[in-house]
C-alpha cells in the first residue's frame, strides 16, 4: 500500500482502508470467491449504498470525496481477488442509493459539481469505444528513474516537473546545493502506461408516472461518460437508473486551456436496470444529432 517514495498511508487513508475491507469480508467474500475462473478481464462488483452508509467512515468519506474514496475500495478489492487466485479486475459500483440522491437532470446546474447523483434517463452511445491514459509513467533521461503521474480526462497531458532523485543525488555530493539546471528530461513510457476504456453519450431525462408510463423527456441533451465494463454494452434509447458524479467539461471543438466556458458532463457511475415496467416506449420519441 506505499507509493513509490515509500510514505505509508496516512491515518485518514488507513481508517478508509480498514473499513472498505470490513464491509468486502462482512458482504462479498462469496462473490468474490465465485468470480475465480471467470475470463472477463473486467467485473463489477454493485456494492448496496446502504452498506455504506452503515459504516460511519465511508459514509463520510464517500459522500465528500467518492473518487478518493472508491479508488481505495477498488486497491482493497484488487487484493482480495489476488489473494483468491484471481488475476481479473474488480471495480466497485455503488448501487440503489437513497432517495435524497435522486435529481431531476434538467435542473443540474455547476453548482452541483463533484455530488453523486440519481437520474432516470435515455441513454444513446455516441462516440464508440474509446481510451486515455488514465495514469502515464515517465523515466528519467538522466538517471531513468520512473515515476507515474495520474491524469485527467479532457485534460492536457501531465508530466514530471523535476527528477528528484537526480537533485538528491547532486545535493549529496555537493554539500546540500541544488543543480545549477535542474534535471527535468523525461521520456514517457508508452507500453506501461495505464489506459481505460471509455465511451460518450448523450443523456436526457425520462419522466414516470405510478404505472409506469412515460409521461415526458426531458428538454435538454447531457454529455454522459462511461468506463470499463459498461463500454460496448448499451443499446441505443434504453431506459435506466444511471448514478453519476457531476463534472465539468469544455465546450466541444474548444480549447480547453483558453477557453473558460464549461459545460456538464456526467461521469456515470453505475448503471441500473429502469425501476419502472414502461408500457407506452413506443409511443415516445427522440432524436439525438449524433455530430453533436
Amino acid at each position: 500500500m506505499t507509493g513509490n517514495n515509500g510514505i505509508e498511508p496516512d491515518p485518514a487513508m488507513q481508517e478508509v482502508l480498514a473499513a472498505w475491507r470490513i464491509l468486502f469480508d462482512k458482504n462479498h467474500i462469496d462473490e468474490i470467491k465465485r468470480l475465480k475462473g471467470y475470463d472477463e478481464r473486467v467485473f463489477g462488483l454493485e456494492v448496496e449504498h446502504s452498506l455504506i452508509c452503515e459504516n460511519e467512515i465511508l459514509k463520510l468519506e464517500f459522500h465528500t470525496r467518492p473518487d478518493w474514496t472508491l479508488e481505495i475500495g477498488n486497491i482493497v478489492l484488487n487484493e482480495k481477488m489476488m489473494i483468491h487466485g484471481n488475476d481479473s479486475r474488480l471495480v466497485i459500483r455503488v448501487v440503489n442509493f437513497s432517495e435524497n440522491h435522486h435529481f431531476f437532470l434538467d435542473d443540474l446546474r455547476m453548482r452541483h459539481r463533484s455530488s453523486m447523483l440519481t437520474f432516470d434517463v435515455i441513454l444513446i452511445p455516441t462516440s464508440g469505444p474509446l481510451g486515455w491514459i488514465k495514469k502515464a509513467v515517465y523515466e528519467c533521461i538522466e538517471c531513468e528513474h520512473r515515476s507515474e503521474v495520474k491524469q485527467r480526462l479532457a485534460r492536457e497531458r501531465e508530466a514530471p516537473n523535476l527528477c528528484m532523485p537526480c537533485i538528491k543525488d547532486y545535493a549529496a555530493k555537493n554539500k546540500g546545493e541544488w543543480p545549477p539546471i535542474p534535471p527535468r528530461h523525461f521520456k514517457m513510457i508508452v507500453e506501461d502506461c495505464y489506459y481505460e476504456d471509455i465511451e460518450y453519450l448523450k443523456a436526457v431525462e425520462v419522466l414516470f408516472d405510478s404505472e409506469g408510463n412515460v409521461l415526458k423527456l426531458g428538454e435538454e441533451k447531457f454529455t454522459g461518460v462511461v468506463n470499463d465494463e459498461y463500454v460496448g454494452t448499451l443499446t441505443s434509447g434504453s431506459i435506466h437508473r444511471i448514478n453519476a458524479r457531476i463534472a465539468v467539461d469544455h465546450l466541444p471543438n474548444r480549447d480547453f486551456v483558453k477557453d473558460t466556458r464549461r459545460m456538464i458532463l456526467l461521469k456515470i457511475h453505475s448503471i441500473e436496470d429502469s425501476p419502472f415496467s414502461v408500457s407506452n416506449i413506443s409511443e415516445t420519441s427522440i432524436e439525438f444529432d449524433h455530430s453533436e
